[in-house]
């Protein structure tokens, strides 16, 4: 599955990496990234999966612009044979979207359990920043890293009446501190790299699926989700390094 195509050689496109894109929002990418001149790298947990059958008949047919790779980001291992991409010639990585993420509801801070918390910090929080790491480390060149937070993670932004979402919140306020210390450490190295934080907005994704003790406004589509993420992601610069931002383009307060 790892082998790269010859055709993903060329630099005349756009790189995309999708971390996480077996279903809901990285899935919606692939989908959205296949339909314009782009060339892509997809991963998911294990390339045996069930839940990969949706990504297999998105990309399946077109592995001259999408290829699949796994990667798990509960593993250092399988990240680092991510970051193994120098393998490619030329390679450039125009953008990368780290989309892996786990909410289990509810998380309550009363209640949840050392494992649960450990779970979400794992998956949501450190996985990412250190995919993210390997491939800064590695000599393939990074125009943007895009992490997939959450206006839950917003310190400023309390959302009180999320009952059930301690671990998920806190997970999600650790990357954006943890992605924001990123890119300053990037920028005092004089590492053009951009590093963004995207929510992605109330989503009808199968995580997102879960029966709260509040109405839910303002949900949208995985497909109007990505269009507008991918308008924000594409138009920002060097100067933007370390901001939040919503899918409608307006700028979230940490």
């Amino acid at each position: 599955m790892n082998q790269i195509p010859d055709v993903l050689y060329g630099t005349d496109r756009p790189t995309w990496l999708i971390i996480g894109a077996s279903r809901g929002i990285g899935l919606e990418f692939v989908r959205q990234l296949l339909q314009g001149n782009n060339r892509i790298f997809a991963t998911v947990r294990d390339k045996y999966a069930e839940h990969c059958s949706g990504l297999w008949a998105q990309a399946g047919s077109d592995h001259g612009r999408c290829q699949l790779l796994v990667c798990d980001v509960l593993s250092e291992e399988s990240i680092i044979l991510v970051a193994n991409l120098t393998a490619v010639p030329n390679l450039r990585l125009d953008y990368v979207v780290i989309n892996a993420g786990v909410l289990r509801y509810p998380n309550r801070a009363t209640e949840m359990s050392f494992a649960e918390f450990a779970f979400h910090l794992h998956t949501n929080t450190i996985g990412p920043i250190i995919c993210a790491q390997n491939l800064l480390k590695s000599n393939i060149p990074v125009g943007t890293i895009v992490f997939m937070s959450s206006d839950s993670g917003s310190a400023q932004c309390f959302r009180e009446m999320e009952d059930g979402f301690a671990a998920y919140a806190a997970s999600k306020a650790a990357l954006n501190q943890a992605l924001r210390h990123m890119a300053a450490e990037l920028k005092r190295k004089d590492d053009d790299t951009i590093i963004i934080a995207m929510h992605p907005g109330e989503v009808a994704t199968d995580m997102g699926n879960i029966e709260t003790g509040w109405t839910v406004e303002g949900i949208i589509s995985p497909e109007e989700s990505v269009v507008n993420m991918m308008r924000v992601i594409t138009t920002r610069d060097v100067m933007d390094s370390g901001t939040f931002w919503t899918w409608e383009g307006k700028q979230y307060p940490w």
